[in-house]
């Protein structure tokens, strides 16, 4: 009598799903790891960017408000990105975050692409210039009044593993309740859950002046204002030299007038009552000077005569002295 050993035929499944499995974790940590973000199991939804996006109109300064966790800016406070456009057309971003615990401020500018067509002006592909070797990023502008919120959004993903991130950007470096539930409104159209999103701190933030200095849409519009109030500057300078010279013309003719106005002359009496006032003066003075000077010596005089008798008085006390010893 023998038992017969039965033999597992799901081995060559338990493997694969084994290996199924490690792929798949080794994928999740390389995302997070790469991103630092919290990876997610399936594809990239496919969010399609906002229809007809004005660029120009979403130019300028941005606030963070709130973002989707990301470990690597765990410690930033005060972000602020700000959109320009140079001269020669090219589309520019900037960056700037300040490390809350060390206060170190950070800027990153970048470059952005230009849209291949007109459907994917709302996806934006930057470059940013300062880092080298970093790869493009890629996000979108979901939805935006241009005026006081936009949302914006991106997904990476490895295989069947995607990290999400978003943001929920504002005019206003601290957005009023009302703004922020509009921004709120197209996170539930798009369904990204505001389970993981984070507030930025924006409280006692110093930002650079370039940044906060940038009003217009275009660097093209601040470059022409520039000109403009180099020119209107020039033209004042100008004016004012030719007003300086001027002004000594003025002064010569004042003196003119000056010289032609009469003066006034006096007559012999008035003369006479003046020389006769200047002599009392003069005599006061000199008696005054003599009393002083009659003072003085009969002061010294009193003086020699003290001396002198303190002299005489001398060989007296000596010869008192004297006898009194003997």
């Amino acid at each position: 009598m023998y038992i017969k050993k039965k033999h597992r035929t799901d081995f060559k499944a338990d493997t694969k799903n084994n290996m199924y499995g490690k792929v798949v974790l080794t994928l999740a940590t390389i995302l997070a790891l790469t991103n630092a973000q919290i990876p997610s199991l399936g594809w990239c939804p496919e969010y399609v960017p906002m229809a007809n996006f004005d660029m120009n109109r979403f130019l300028g300064v941005w606030y963070e408000a709130e973002r989707y966790f990301q470990l690597a800016e765990v410690v930033s406070r005060c972000v602020m990105s700000n959109y320009t456009q140079s001269p020669d057309g090219k589309l520019r971003v900037s960056n700037e975050v300040t490390n809350r615990i060390t206060g170190i401020k950070r800027i990153l500018e970048g470059e952005i692409k230009k849209a291949a067509s007109k459907a994917e002006e709302g996806k934006l592909h930057v470059k940013y210039t300062a880092v080298p070797l970093t790869p493009e990023t890629h996000y979108s502008v979901l939805e935006t009044d241009y005026d006081n919120y936009a949302v914006l959004w991106s997904c990476s993903g490895i295989g069947p593993i995607h990290a999400q991130n978003a943001w929920v950007m504002t005019r206003e470096r601290i957005a009023p309740g009302s703004i922020l539930q509009k921004a709120y409104g197209v996170l539930d159209k798009y369904k990204i859950s505001k389970a993981f999103f984070v507030k930025t701190n924006q409280e006692d933030c110093a930002y650079l002046a370039p940044s906060t200095a940038t009003e217009d849409n275009t660097a093209a519009a601040a470059a022409a204002q520039e000109a403009q109030e180099t020119t209107e500057e020039h033209v004042r300078n100008v004016s004012g030299q030719l007003s300086d010279l001027e002004k000594p013309v003025e002064h010569v003719e004042e003196s003119i007038e000056k010289e032609k106005i009469p003066q006034k002359v006096e007559t012999v009496p008035e003369r006479i009552l003046k020389v006769a006032a200047d002599l009392i003066n003069e005599d006061k003075l000199s008696e005054k000077s003599t009393k002083e000077e009659n003072l003085e010596k009969k002061t010294n005089l009193k003086k020699i005569d003290e001396k002198s008798k303190k002299k005489e008085e001398i060989p007296e006390i000596i010869k008192e002295s004297k006898k009194t010893s003997s």
